[in-house]
């Protein structure tokens, strides 16, 4: 049930946040053990938020944005007396969190029932989600593939039917891989949105089920922050309902220069898009952004020369017997990033956002539609193991290297996009399929505005009788 139904029964009292809550975890404990989706629940605390909660609507005051909602909270968000594994064996033993980050805080000041964390690949480094702690989270859509990383748990979590909201964080995609993935909506908001670091490639962000719901959590937690002075100000209100797109001109990008081919699902999915903009009277027009996969050595040797390098490689000198292969070999392959490439990625950065203004933008186009990745699949094992280092694309194996399949990591170099992952299609195996819907820098409304008007037209996930069957 979507989160917006279910206030307006919680207003009504023909529902309760308790019932919910308890629907919800029932559910969870029927399914968690194959999915593992989720790494702990805080059930006692949740009950006590959910009660609460209940009485705001039964006084009918005081009630808050999020207000009795259940949210799935990625292991990466410090909770007061949580533990944040990062999903490293190295951490099983973490100390509690004393105090709420600045993201949870307004994730409790807006009413949401905290009740469990989710699973995430070894320090967030990958885009599926497995490690040597928690085990391999499988997709609920098919269980041979993987939800996606590195909020995997958070998205998986959320299509399984255990949450009715959840967060992710997303430093190269770890949003909109994980919501294309599991058919779900999701948010990386541009840099300084909403309070997470004062990392400029690094965005906290909504998942849900459908867009409004994305447009409800995405608002309770925009602001600035006293905590965190990169957030903006005054803060962005995300309405619920937006404007038709007729009369825009949106830009595609079928990425037929980034060195893969596409899938044929993921090329449907995005055809099918610009088909039902221009029905409902936009127009579209095909660009060539010249983005390469190849430029992923530049993102990574960028994002290793933040706070992200200490990070890992303090975790792996410490105890490499218990890191993962994965992890270990990106320390060695980046441990040590020279000052002329950090001066490379942001001419690369210049030289990129450029092109796209001169292309798109300036030209008068409202948004950029792309792919998310260039398969849906991903094995929920994929890079555990050598054997299981290929993907799929259109019926071959293709072994692959680095995030080649993903076409996200590209808007973290440039913060300021927002960018929207919308569900585009489904595969013959059951797998979702996702795309992007990318705005000019802070125009987050604009990219709202054409990400709604494909979800009013869009496939149905999480309706009638198109959910996944976890059974």
């Amino acid at each position: 049930m979507p989160a917006t139904e279910q206030m307006s029964l919680f207003r009504q009292g023909k529902l309760s946040p308790c019932e919910v809550l308890e629907a919800q975890l029932r559910r969870m404990e029927a399914h968690n053990t194959t999915l593992l989706a989720v790494t702990e629940a805080h059930v006692d605390e949740a009950r006590a938020m959910a009660r609460e909660s209940g009485e705001r609507y039964r006084r009918g005051e005081g009630i808050r944005p999020l207000e009795g909602l259940t949210m799935a909270v990625k292991d990466e968000v410090g909770i007061k007396g949580w533990r944040i594994t990062a999903g490293a064996l190295a951490n099983r033993q973490a100390s509690p969190a004393i105090e709420d980050c600045s993201f949870g805080s307004c994730l409790r000041a807006s009413g949401a029932v905290l009740h469990v964390q989710t699973n995430v690949p070894e320090y967030y480094c990958n885009v599926v989600t497995w490690n040597r702690l928690w085990g391999i989270t499988r997709n609920p859509w098919n269980q041979a593939f993987s939800p996606g990383g590195s909020s995997g748990g958070s998205a998986a979590a959320l299509a399984a039917g255990f949450s009715t909201l959840a967060t992710g964080s997303d430093m190269g995609g770890s949003i909109r891989i994980p919501a294309s993935q599991c058919g779900l909506f999701g948010f990386k908001p541009p840099y300084g949105r909403v309070a997470t670091s004062l990392m400029q490639m690094e965005s906290e962000g909504p998942l849900a089920r459908n867009f409004a719901d994305m447009a409800l959590m995405q608002d309770a937690c925009s602001g600035p922050s006293p905590r965190m002075p990169s957030t903006l100000k005054p803060r962005l209100a995300y309405p619920m309902e937006y404007p038709e797109v007729r009369g825009l001109v949106v830009a595609v990008d079928f990425m037929d220069a980034w060195g893969i081919p596409l899938d044929v699902s993921v090329r449907k999915g995005l055809e099918d898009a610009c088909a039902r903009l221009e029905a409902a009277g936009a127009r579209v027009e095909e660009v060539d952004l010249g983005l390469r996969a190849t430029d992923f050595e530049i993102y990574a040797q960028k994002l290793f020369s933040t706070y992200m390098a200490d990070y890992c490689f303090e975790a792996c000198r410490k105890a490499p017997d218990q890191a993962t292969p994965y992890l270990l070999g990106m320390v060695s392959r980046y441990g040590n990033v020279p000052r002329s490439a950090v001066l490379a990625a942001d001419q690369w950065v210049e030289n990129r956002s450029r092109h796209i203004q001169e292309q798109v933008f300036q030209r008068g186009m409202s948004a950029i539609l792309m792919p998310t990745l260039v398969t849906p699949y991903l094995p929920a094992d994929l890079g555990r193991v050598p054997e299981r280092s290929s993907i799929t694309i259109n019926g071959e194996e293709h072994a692959v290297s680095d995030w080649e399949y993903s076409m996200t990591w590209l808007w973290n170099m440039m913060g300021w996009y927002p960018v929207v992952n919308v569900p585009a299609g489904q595969a013959a195996n059951g797998m979702p399929v996702g795309i992007q819907v990318v705005g000019n820098t802070y125009e987050d409304l604009e990219a709202f505005r054409v990400a709604n008007a494909l979800a009013e037209t869009g496939p149905a996930f999480f309706r009638g009788e198109l959910f996944p069957d976890v059974s």
